[in-house]
């Protein structure tokens, strides 16, 4: 059964390390934004998605794409805004209080799976009361005092393929049921189905991670293309 999804994007432009890192040029004059909004789009309608900003400028790009526009308190895109004052302020802007609620993130940009998941989301199991998008973690762990987390010392430790199965909260895209969602204003539910990716995450969090993910957007964009041809 095809259900009823409203698409949530945060999109704050006071990004300290790396400035207005959502809305600056990334590939061929795109930014994060847009290259998320085109991918969105192949699979949503445009007002089935709004974008909060506590940037009024923020509303005339918006409205490009047809994205409802929310505009944010400055309060809540500072650090000492608490999450779940950030997903009410953002998801309470949407007018359809029946509906489930997409969360999409831009930083993520080779995340593009978003048709996938909500066919998944349609034939869901009733028990579960979220998604989240996972990646596999294949490596072995350390904590901060030297302590292995998920593998033994010694020449007997577990290769990486037979390391017990932990994920990565990828950031890139949540699904809320609207009960869960009214209940805990938070990504994810007591019992999220993960949903794990192959597609690489790309962290940015400073100016030279943004250069780096740029040059592997424009690998594995180009490959695509490739591929395609």
């Amino acid at each position: 059964m095809k259900k009823n999804i409203k698409v949530a994007i945060p999109l704050k432009t006071n990004s300290e390390r790396v400035g207005n890192k959502n809305l600056r040029p990334f590939i061929n004059g795109d930014s994060l934004f847009d290259i998320k909004a085109k991918q969105l789009l192949k699979v949503f309608k445009p007002e089935d998605v709004y974008v909060s900003s506590e940037n009024p400028e923020v509303k005339k790009i918006v409205e490009k794409y047809g994205f409802n526009f929310h505009l944010r308190d400055v309060a809540l895109t500072l650090k000492t805004a608490k999450e779940n004052q950030i997903v009410k302020s953002v998801t309470d802007a949407i007018e359809d209080k029946t509906s489930d609620v997409m969360w999409v993130q831009v930083t993520q940009p080779l995340f593009n799976e978003f048709k996938q998941i909500v066919d998944i989301w349609d034939n869901i199991d009733d028990k579960y009361d979220s998604l989240a998008v996972v990646k596999k973690i294949s490596h072995h762990i350390l904590d901060t005092k030297g302590n292995p987390v998920n593998f033994n010392f010694g020449y007997w430790h577990k290769i990486s393929q037979d390391l017990p199965q932990l994920f990565e909260v990828t950031w890139s895209a949540f699904i809320m049921k609207r009960e869960m969602l009214e209940e805990a204003h938070y990504q994810i539910g007591r019992n999220p189905y993960l949903y794990e990716t192959d597609a690489p995450l790309v962290d940015i969090n400073d100016p030279t991670e943004f250069e780096v993910a740029q040059i592997v957007f424009n690998h594995y964009n180009n490959k695509a293309l490739t591929t395609l041809s």
